[in-house]
């Protein structure tokens, strides 16, 4: 009798007949016993396309069973993979405390910790000290089984220079409207916005509406830049004029989030838009508030468009158009980049747009 298997990548036997024993472990045998298609068992085993998941339990089953044309690539690519992966830490950096319950963060956050728990990895979440705009003290509190770091909010180039000196690779939910400066250091996740607004606003345009407002702080970050963008398109591809009285897209406290600075705002408008479109729904949400209180029947006729979906059904103003986004995906997403880093860390830097979906409610 022989026994044949592998243990830290080398072969082992026991007695003889090994050769005999190896050549009867096929491709479509490894197949049967995972359910996956002898083509899926091909690629993962030979460098094609498969998602690293796959990858790795291909190449685990295939070495557990003994599968003789293991390339020592593979396995060396793998054990570095899965070490990391066993007791990583993904470092989730977060740099407004006051937001992290909304439903917005509170969803991308849940999606983040199932796909590391799913993954071997351990999630740790820090709240950036708003005084440590340079990363220094951050940097200082990056534990040794640190993996990857995610970027949730937009941070100050400084700060990014200075995490990147820890050279843990770096993903970033989001990205300046310069979205270049960020990509020297990290992948970058976007949330597709430019097309969306253009379709939100186009929808609005063909029930005859011709004066809008837009409210949102154009350069702070590259998905309101874009937001910013379809709006100005949709209304140019109408032949509809810009009235510049009505575009608050300068930088203010809080750019815009704050429901005093939307109230001051609605308060001295030079004329009534028919339309309010916000950077997103929060902005929305203000805005509806701010209107109730001049006049009920104002805030029922304003047409609002936001963005993120996170309209509470309950809200008195029904009916705020928005875009969907798979929230809980996105987390899903980060990880799942961070882990495509890990695998290929030669790679040029990405930027990943996730899908939006315009809704009209």
């Amino acid at each position: 009798m022989s026994l044949v298997g592998f243990e830290n990548g080398a072969l082992y036997r026991s007695g003889v007949g090994i050769e005999d024993c190896m050549k009867k472990v096929t491709i479509l045998e490894i197949a049967k016993e995972m359910s996956l298609s002898r083509n899926t068992i091909a690629k993962a085993l030979n460098g094609g396309d498969v998602s690293l998941e796959t990858k790795i339990a291909v190449a685990k089953k295939a070495r557990n069973m003994g599968y003789m044309k293991m390339r020592p690539e593979l396995l060396k690519e793998v054990e570095n993979i899965t070490s990391c992966f066993r007791g990583g830490t993904i470092l989730v950096l977060f740099n407004r405390a006051d937001r992290t319950d909304s439903i917005f963060w509170n969803k991308i956050l849940i999606g983040i910790s199932d796909e590391c728990n799913q993954n071997g990895f351990r999630m740790q979440l820090h709240i950036v000290d708003e005084r440590d705009l340079k990363g220094v003290e951050t940097r200082k509190l990056i534990a040794e089984d640190v993996c990857g770091i995610i970027c949730l909010c937009v941070f100050p180039l400084d700060f990014v220079k200075e995490i990147s000196r820890s050279k843990i690779p770096l993903i970033f939910l989001d990205a300046p409207y310069n979205a270049v400066d960020f990509m020297s250091y990290g992948d970058v996740v976007m949330i597709e916005s430019w097309y969306s607004v253009y379709e939100m606003v186009q929808h609005v345009i063909k029930k005859g509406k011709t004066k809008f407002s837009f409210i949102g702080y154009e350069n702070g970050t590259r998905t309101v830049h874009d937001r910013y963008g379809g709006f100005i398109s949709a209304l140019q591809m109408n032949g509809i004029p810009i009235d510049k009285r009505l575009l608050f897209t300068d930088k203010v406290e809080d750019d815009y989030y704050n429901y005093q600075v939307i109230e001051q705002l609605i308060e001295k408008l030079p004329v009534l838009p028919e339309v309010f479109v916000c950077s997103n729904d929060d902005i929305a949400r203000y805005v509806a508030t701010a209107l109730r209180k001049i006049d009920e029947k104002l805030a029922s006729e304003a047409t609002l468009i936001g963005f993120d979906d996170t309209i509470e059904d309950n809200f008195f103003k029904k009916g705020i158009i928005t875009a969907d986004i798979n929230k809980e995906g996105i987390g899903k997403r980060l990880v799942r980049a961070l882990m495509s880093r890990l695998q290929y860390p030669e790679a040029d830097y990405e930027m990943i747009a996730v899908a939006t979906h315009p809704m009209y409610k």
